[in-house]
C-alpha cells in the first residue's frame, strides 16, 4: 500500500504543471498613488503575502517599483480542497491557513481565490486583515535598557516579542525569565550575532541550537521564531530553519534606533510605516552612543493606540 501511495504521489508531481492552469503569477509595476491595499484588492491576494514574497522592508511603495504578485488559485465549480491539494501539491492545512476567506473546508465557491503558500517563506509582515502591530526588540537581554522597556510595556499593558542572543540570555537569565513571565514572546537571534552567510551549515546549526537550548533551559519553552542578525541570511539557511520548525521573522518598519537617531525620528518612522500587520524593529541592547528607544517607546504606543491599533506578539500577529 505504501509503495502504491509513493508511486501515486510521484505521478502527481510529474504531471503537476499540466494540472495547474488556474494558478496566477504576474509582475506588477507600481504606479503613482498605489498602496499595498489597492494592489492586493486588484489581484485578490493579501497585503502580507505581497510583502513577504517580495521581501519588502517597508510598506511604503515607490512608483516604478516591480512587485511579484503571489500565486493564487481560482476555485472552479467542481473543486474541493482535496482536489486543489492534488493539483497544487500543497497540504490542506496550508491552504486553509494561507487564505483568510477559507473559513470552512466545505465552503468553497466558484471564483474564490486561494493563496498558494510561499515556499520557505520569510515573514516581513503578519496578518493584515486586523488593525494589529507587533513591536519587536533585538539583541538582549541586559540590565540597562531591558528593565526600562519591560516597565513601559507593563504600564501600557502591551505585549511584545524579544529576539534574544544566547550568550546574553546565559548572562542575564532573570531578565529572560521576566520577559517570558510577563507574557512576551521569545525568539532566537543566534548565540553571538554572527554574519550568517559566512557560516558553514554546521556552524549555522550550532548557533541556532545552542541559543534555543539556553532559552528552553531558562524559560522551559522552546522558541520557534528566529530572526537573522543584520537581516542577513541565505536561502539554504532559511530552508534549514523551516525544516527544523522555525519561522524566519524580519520586519516591515525599521526604527534604526541602533544608529543614534532621536526619539522623535524613531516615532516618525513607525508612524509612517504603520498599517495592519506591520512588524516593528527595535533593540533593547546598545553598546555605546545615543540610544533613544526608551524615550520613544511610550509615544509610539500612545500614538498608535489613538489610531486604533492593538499591539500583539508576533505569534499572535501570525495567528499561530
Amino acid at each position: 500500500m505504501l509503495k502504491i501511495a509513493t508511486i501515486f504521489m510521484a505521478i502527481i508531481l510529474v504531471f503537476l504543471p499540466m494540472f495547474v492552469k488556474s494558478v496566477k503569477a504576474e509582475t506588477y509595476i507600481v504606479q503613482s498613488g498605489d498602496t499595498l491595499s489597492k494592489i492586493s484588492t486588484k489581484y485578490g491576494t493579501s497585503e502580507d503575502k505581497i510583502v513577504n514574497l517580495n521581501k519588502l522592508l517597508s510598506t511604503v511603495l515607490e512608483p516604478g517599483q516591480h512587485l511579484e504578485i503571489p500565486n493564487t488559485y481560482t476555485v472552479s465549480k467542481a473543486d474541493s480542497l482535496y482536489k486543489i491539494f492534488i493539483k497544487l501539491g500543497v497540504s490542506i492545512p496550508e491552504l486553509i491557513g494561507g487564505t483568510s476567506t477559507v473559513k470552512n473546508p466545505h465552503w468553497l465557491y466558484p471564483g474564490q481565490r486561494i493563496n498558494v503558500p510561499i515556499k520557505n517563506e520569510m515573514i516581513y509582515m503578519g496578518d493584515s486583515s486586523k488593525k494589529r502591530i507587533a513591536l519587536t526588540f533585538d539583541d538582549g537581554p541586559e540590565e540597562t535598557y531591558t528593565p526600562q522597556i519591560l516597565e513601559i510595556l507593563k504600564e501600557k499593558d502591551v505585549k511584545a516579542t524579544f529576539f534574544v542572543i544566547g550568550k546574553m540570555a546565559k548572562e542575564y537569565p532573570e531578565r529572560l525569565k521576566q520577559m517570558y513571565s510577563e507574557g512576551h514572546a521569545i525568539g532566537n537571534h543566534t548565540w553571538d550575532h554572527p554574519h550568517l552567510p559566512e557560516l558553514t551549515d554546521q556552524q549555522f546549526n550550532e548557533t541556532i541550537q545552542s541559543t534555543t537550548a539556553e532559552i528552553e533551559k531558562i524559560t522551559g519553552v522552546k522558541p520557534d521564531l528566529f530572526r537573522p542578525p543584520f537581516g542577513e541570511i541565505e536561502e539554504r539557511q532559511v530552508e534549514l530553519l523551516t525544516e527544523q520548525g522555525y519561522r524566519s521573522i524580519m520586519w516591515t518598519a525599521d526604527t534604526k534606533d541602533w544608529s543614534g537617531v532621536s526619539a522623535e525620528e524613531i516615532v516618525t518612522r513607525v508612524k509612517e510605516e504603520a498599517q495592519p500587520g506591520v512588524i516593528v524593529l527595535q533593540h533593547n541592547y546598545h553598546v555605546e552612543g545615543e540610544f533613544e528607544t526608551v524615550e520613544a517607546l511610550p509615544e509610539i504606543i500612545d500614538e498608535l493606540h489613538a489610531q486604533g491599533y492593538e499591539f500583539v506578539t508576533v505569534p499572535t500577529l501570525l495567528g499561530k
